[in-house]
C-alpha cells in the first residue's frame, strides 16, 4: 500500500512539474511577443513621427527659399546656408542641412534631348572625367545610357554581365544610378560623385557653388586658377560676365559659356536628421525653385555620395 502511494505521488509530482514548466513557456512566449508587438508598434509610431518631422523641415527650407527668391545670386554664404542647429522636439531632437544642386555637373544635361548636349556640355564632361582621372569611355557610356535607342544596342552587353540587368535608356532619376553605367566602378563613383548629380531637366552650372574640378572643366583652367576662383568655397560673383572676366575666358569662348553657367541657382537637396529614442533617422528631400517651391523627391537613407553639404538656414521667419 504504501509502495503503491509513493509511485502515485511521484507521478503526481511529475505531472505537477511538467505543467508547471509548459505554463511557464507559455508565459515566457506570451511576454516575447508581447515585446515584440510593443517593439514594432513604437518603432512604426516613431518612423511616422520622424517622416512628420521631415516633412515640416521641408516646409521650413521652402519658407527661407522663398524668402530669397528675390536675391540675384546664390553662394556658400547666402542664408541657407546657415546650419539649423539640433532642436529640441519630443522624443528627440532634429536638425538639418541644404545643399545648393546647382554646383555640381547635371548628368541629364548630356541628353540627346537638350540641344546643348553634343556641343557644349560633352566636352565639359569629358574635362572633368579627365581632370578626375576617370576614363573617358565614361562620356560615351553615360550618353548612351540616356538615349533609347542606344540603350537598346547595348542591353546585350548589359544582360552579358553576371547580375544582368537593362540599361535605362532615359534621364537618370539619381546619382547613384551612375554606379550601374557601363564602366564605373567602385572607385569611379566614389571620384566623381562629390561633383555630378542627376536633376530632373536641363540645368545651369552656379559658378558661385561649383566645385574645383567643375570650375576647370567649365573653363578649362588649371586647379591653381579654379581655386582661385572657387575662392575656397566663398566665390561671389555677381554676374556670369564678373565671372567671365575673373576667368579671363577667351573671347571666342565666351558665347558658349555663357549658355552653361549661372550666378543663383534652381535645385537644392535637404538633409533632415531626426534622433527619437535614440534612434536616427535621415531624409533628403530634393527642392526646386523656379516659380514658385515644389519638392521634386523624398528619399530616406545615409548615402548619396554627398561631400561637404552645405547647412539649410536657421534664420528667417517661418
Amino acid at each position: 500500500m504504501s509502495a503503491s502511494m509513493q509511485r502515485q505521488r511521484g507521478v503526481a509530482l511529475m505531472v505537477a512539474l511538467l505543467v508547471v514548466a509548459l505554463a511557464t513557456i507559455l508565459v515566457a512566449a506570451l511576454l516575447d511577443r508581447g515585446e515584440l508587438a510593443l517593439a514594432r508598434t513604437r518603432n512604426a509610431l516613431r518612423a511616422q513621427q520622424a517622416e512628420a518631422y521631415a516633412q515640416g523641415l521641408d516646409a521650413y527650407a521652402a519658407s527661407i527659399l522663398l524668402e530669397l527668391a528675390n536675391e540675384r545670386t546664390d553662394t556658400n554664404a547666402s542664408p541657407w546656408a546657415t546650419p539649423l542647429p539640433p532642436q529640441t522636439v519630443p522624443g528627440g531632437s532634429i536638425s538639418a542641412v541644404m545643399r545648393d544642386r546647382n554646383g555640381c555637373f547635371n548628368l541629364n544635361d548630356l541628353a540627346p534631348g537638350n540641344p546643348l548636349h553634343a556641343k557644349q556640355w560633352r566636352p565639359v564632361f569629358r574635362n572633368l572625367l579627365g581632370r578626375l582621372g576617370a576614363s573617358l569611355e565614361i562620356g560615351p557610356a553615360v550618353e548612351a545610357w540616356l538615349d533609347a535607342d542606344s540603350a537598346t544596342r547595348e542591353t546585350g552587353a548589359y544582360l552579358a554581365q553576371p547580375l544582368p540587368y537593362r540599361p535605362r535608356g532615359g534621364l537618370f532619376a539619381h546619382v547613384s544610378e551612375l554606379r550601374l553605367v557601363r564602366g564605373v566602378d567602385g572607385d569611379t563613383y566614389a571620384r566623381l560623385a562629390p561633383h555630378v548629380c542627376a536633376l530632373p531637366g536641363f540645368t545651369r552650372i552656379n559658378v558661385n557653388t561649383a566645385t574645383v574640378p567643375v570650375l576647370a572643366a567649365l573653363t578649362g583652367k588649371t586647379q591653381a586658377e579654379a581655386e582661385r576662383l572657387w575662392n575656397g568655397g566663398q566665390a561671389h560673383f555677381g554676374s556670369v560676365d564678373d565671372f567671365l572676366r575673373e576667368a579671363g575666358v577667351p573671347d571666342g569662348d565666351v558665347p558658349s559659356l555663357r549658355t552653361l553657367i549661372a550666378v543663383n541657382s534652381t535645385h537644392f537637396l535637404v538633409q533632415g536628421d531626426v534622433v527619437l529614442d535614440t534612434v536616427p533617422f535621415t531624409f533628403y528631400s530634393l527642392i526646386e525653385r523656379r516659380q514658385g517651391i515644389r519638392v521634386l523627391q523624398r528619399s530616406r537613407g545615409a548615402d548619396l555620395g554627398l561631400a561637404g553639404a552645405a547647412p539649410i538656414a536657421a534664420g528667417g521667419s517661418r
